[in-house]
């Protein structure tokens, strides 16, 4: 069935990487990434295969929570330009063929923005109920956190993460108390009609769509995420009324509601729900406090681990996406440690392999590409534990690793000085960590059967190794084989065809030999 959403298309073969701006390139030399270091570093992400950005928040912040405590979002944080600087980002994106998606921050605000300026004053005003407030300070939250004693409104106010962050209203799935509304009540036309309003303002200025924030965090006490799906499917349908190619993606880690049912393009399978997505990397307690203790990650030497963990939420949520998109699978971001956490460059390639190999659009964080290491950084701007994953982008060696001319004290982080996890060690050395990233996703984007939208199946059992499994589209087939486990291995392969990229593997007599982990990517012909 061929989905009628305008950007299927487009999505199905394109690959996202994903900047995060105080960290990516100083372009005005005062320690801190910019939007102008973006433009100039747009040339570098096109070539590493990208076709788009997810760019984290540029909106004016306290940076209290990375930037996700928004203050005004109209206007651009000074540490990251101008409006201008933004608009000049577009175009120069747009000339190379870039679709630069910006975050939107839906359900929160920080407590310095003007909207809860207002909301917290004792006398009614336009603003009284853009915040979910309790009718007096001595009642509980009813089950949401909040904050109180700290405004001239008699009421507590409800936060959605930090304290900082005063949870923005658009009513509760079932009411509770007295104070709480309906989320179909009429009054929340005005805060629909506000997000609707910030959309349509970057969609105007060439934003090509957003990524959302904590997309399933608005309307409360919706267990299922049912009523936030509705909500969703009516705010995405007003603006692509206007704007039919806007692309939206979120934070959500339930596809088979946000993309099957929301509206949503793409929704990550991450670390926020349920243990498929931890399953593959980040497992391990001692590499993070993200995944379960003693379960070890597939993706690491010497585990013992399968894959039907995620497999078996993959394919649920697959089964749920109603052609209406697709399951987005990053190799990292800003809220966890980095994919490299004692990995070597060869279990690096094999995790790479799976990401780029899969049924999914792939997502990129800028540093994974490198080997990027999570750095024991304090810390700084609410990062606490995620920190490590947001340090300087190291373009070259050396003292200031390329990412800025400021002296090394006044960078937003310490970066690390490593002689090859570098842009300018690997981009020449065939190789390298970078060079396999690059030559894998031009494998992806010139063969149809690893599309977002081709089949796959299974060819072992998920703890088998060497691992292996089909793509195809109905014209080409594709066979991926991995060892994620490290040491020989092998398996009777009577194929014949072409070997499309490898690493520590061979295909000899009839079989597959693997030296180490490694994997192999064979364009398959007829079986001998």
């Amino acid at each position: 069935m061929r989905s009628k959403n305008p950007t299927y298309e487009y999505l199905k073969k394109s690959v996202f990487y994903q900047v995060y701006p105080t960290s990516f390139y100083d372009g005005n030399g005062d320690g801190v990434g910019d939007l102008s270091g973006v433009v100039s570093k747009l040339a570098y992400i096109k070539d590493l295969g990208a076709d788009g950005i997810w760019l984290n928040p540029c909106f004016l912040s306290e940076f209290r929570d990375g930037g996700y405590d928004v203050v005004d979002y109209y206007k651009i944080d000074p540490r990251f330009g101008t409006d201008g600087d933004l608009g000049r980002l577009f175009e120069e994106a747009d000339k190379l063929g870039l679709k630069i998606l910006l975050d939107l921050v839906p359900g929160h605000t920080s407590e310095k923005c003007e909207w809860f300026l207002q909301s917290k004053k004792a006398g009614k005003n336009p603003y009284s109920d853009y915040y979910i407030w309790t009718d007096n300070v001595f009642n509980d939250g009813a089950g949401l956190r909040t904050v109180n004693g700290v405004c001239e409104r008699d009421g507590n106010y409800a936060v959605n993460f930090f304290a900082m962050q005063p949870a923005l209203n658009f009513g509760f799935a079932e009411v509770r108390r007295p104070w709480q509304k309906l989320w179909t009540d009429p009054s929340f036309e005005a805060i629909h009609s506000e997000i609707i309003r910030i959309m349509e303002h970057y969609l105007s200025r060439g934003a090509a769509g957003f990524r959302v924030d904590m997309a399933s965090s608005l309307i409360k006490y919706d267990a299922d995420g049912a009523k936030n799906a509705e909500l969703w499917q009516m705010l995405i349908g007003r603006v692509k009324q206007k704007y039919p190619r806007a692309i939206f993606v979120s934070e959500w880690s339930q596809p088979e509601m946000s993309v099957g049912r929301a509206g949503f393009d793409i929704d990550f399978l991450i670390h926020v729900r349920g243990e498929a997505y931890n399953s593959l990397f980040r497992a391990e307690a001692e590499h993070g406090a993200w995944g379960a203790a003693g379960a070890p990650s597939y993706f690491r030497a010497g585990s013992p681990a399968g894959l039907g963990t995620f497999f078996d939420g993959f394919f649920h949520e697959a089964a749920g996406l109603n052609d209406n998109g697709f399951i987005g699978i990053p190799t990292g971001n800003h809220d966890i440690e980095r994919l490299s956490a004692g990995r070597t460059a060869d279990e690096m390639k094999t995790a790479f392999a799976f990401l780029l190999t899969l049924p999914s659009v792939p997502f990129i964080y800028y540093g994974d590409e490198i080997g990027m290491r999570h750095l024991p950084v304090p810390n700084k701007d609410g990062g606490y534990s995620r920190t490590g994953s947001r340090t300087p982008m190291q373009w070259t060696d050396g003292k200031r690793a390329g990412f800025s001319t400021a002296k090394p004290k006044e960078f937003y982080l310490p970066v690390e000085n490593d002689p090859l996890v570098n842009v300018r060690a690997q981009e020449n050395d065939g190789g390298s960590l970078l060079s396999c990233v690059k030559k894998l996703i031009q494998i992806r984007k010139g063969e149809p059967a690893l599309w977002a939208d081709a089949e796959i199946k299974i060819l072992t059992k998920y703890m088998e190794t060497p691992f292996l499994y089909e793509r195809t589209d109905g014209k080409g087939k594709l066979v991926i084989a991995l060892n994620a486990k490290g040491g020989k291995a092998r398996r009777a392969f009577p194929c014949k065809g072409t070997v499309l990229a490898k690493n520590n593997c061979r295909v000899e007599a009839g079989e597959l030999c693997f030296d180490g982990c490694g994997f192999l990517i064979f364009k398959a012909g007829e079986k001998q």
